[in-house]
């Protein structure tokens, strides 16, 4: 049996995925300081490795107060993170911008804790039953990551600004809209986040970080995969929150998946998840097998989520797409 946990990250992401015997025990991005100190502490006090997405403080914050916890806390063997540092182009890279990244490398480096990047090809294979197949980023992608890194990053580039006072629109409209993400080159953050397929016995569940959609796609349509032949999920772990700007028509054209996962609590300010438009786009236009129900399983109250960010999708819409809203914490593979 393996546990994929979703933790309660505010509007930042955090897994906990772990068997029962823990032979499988690691955690996928760590949220903000308060989801370490609140959540993740109360979990566990140990894992073998920790997958640090990118390098966005809603994923990155929560690892500074647990490695400043190691060991005697806090303990794991091993941190996979995509910065300058931590890939073969590194002298090209100059130095990191952000701040958080600049304190979390610095203290990996003090603590002699081994860490290390992820890109599209490689294995890891954690057990008999557990492999994971990274498929994002690619190296170039990196590459050009690692040489914009040696400027400010503008945090702005990688919020989706989403009103709850725009103008309503049905699903049926939204569903036809053309693709909002950017391209790889403006949202180069994004484009660098780890992004992988976990498999276990007969199941897949794709985990998309903040993952570009273009990266993705490229990599499902070079193995094979098109809308003629899709590639089928068990679950999915929706990019940045479910923004718009981080699903494409081709990416959903060529899924089959009837349950979507989101991380967020709706968001704050102007940077509100997810994006109705996605809602629309998934549960119009997927392939859900033989499904009848598409689920989004969120991890914090739905009700809450609505509060902040406005209706998801009316009862109407709900009834006529069979789509489910649910607050689930724990999903189980058997």
């Amino acid at each position: 049996m393996l546990k994929i946990l979703n933790i309660k990250a505010r509007y930042g992401d955090c897994f906990l995925v772990r068997s029962c015997d823990k032979s499988v025990n690691f955690l996928i991005d760590c949220g903000f300081k308060q989801t370490y100190k609140q959540e993740i502490r109360k979990l566990t006090d140990n894992v073998d490795f920790i997958i640090l997405t990118h390098v966005d403080e809603d994923h990155i914050y929560g690892a500074i107060p647990l490695i400043e916890d190691y060991p005697d806390k806090f303990s794991f063997n091993r941190l996979y993170i995509n910065t300058p540092s931590s890939c073969s182009v590194a002298k090209r890279a100059g130095n990191i911008s952000i701040s958080q990244s600049i304190t979390l490398e610095s203290l990996l480096k003090q603590k002699k804790i081994p860490y290390g990047s992820l890109v599209q090809g490689t294995n890891l294979n954690i057990d008999d039953k557990v492999n994971l197949t990274i498929i994002s980023p690619t190296k170039k992608d990196i590459d050009y990551f690692n040489d914009q890194y040696q400027e400010i990053i503008d945090k702005q580039l990688s919020e989706t600004p989403i009103s709850i006072n725009a103008p309503f629109e049905t699903f049926e409209v939204l569903s036809k809209k053309k693709d909002s993400f950017k391209s790889k080159s403006k949202d180069f953050v994004n484009t660098s986040s780890i992004a992988f397929i976990l498999k276990y016995k007969s199941y897949k569940v794709l985990f998309l970080g903040d993952a570009h959609p273009e990266v993705v796609s490229d990599y499902l349509f070079s193995k094979g995969y098109s809308s003629s032949n899709k590639c089928e999920f068990d679950y999915i772990k929706l990019s940045h929150h479910g923004s718009i700007t981080s699903i494409s028509n081709k990416l959903v054209s060529i899924i089959r998946c009837s349950n979507f996962i989101i991380s967020t609590n709706g968001g704050k300010a102007r940077s509100k998840h997810p994006n109705r438009e996605t809602i629309a786009k998934l549960s119009v236009n997927v392939d859900r097998g033989k499904d009848k129900l598409i689920n989004f399983f969120f991890n914090y109250p739905v009700p809450e989520i609505i509060c902040r960010n406005g209706t998801l999708a009316t009862e109407e819409e709900a009834s006529r797409y069979n789509i489910n809203l649910e607050q689930k914490n724990e999903l189980v593979l058997v």
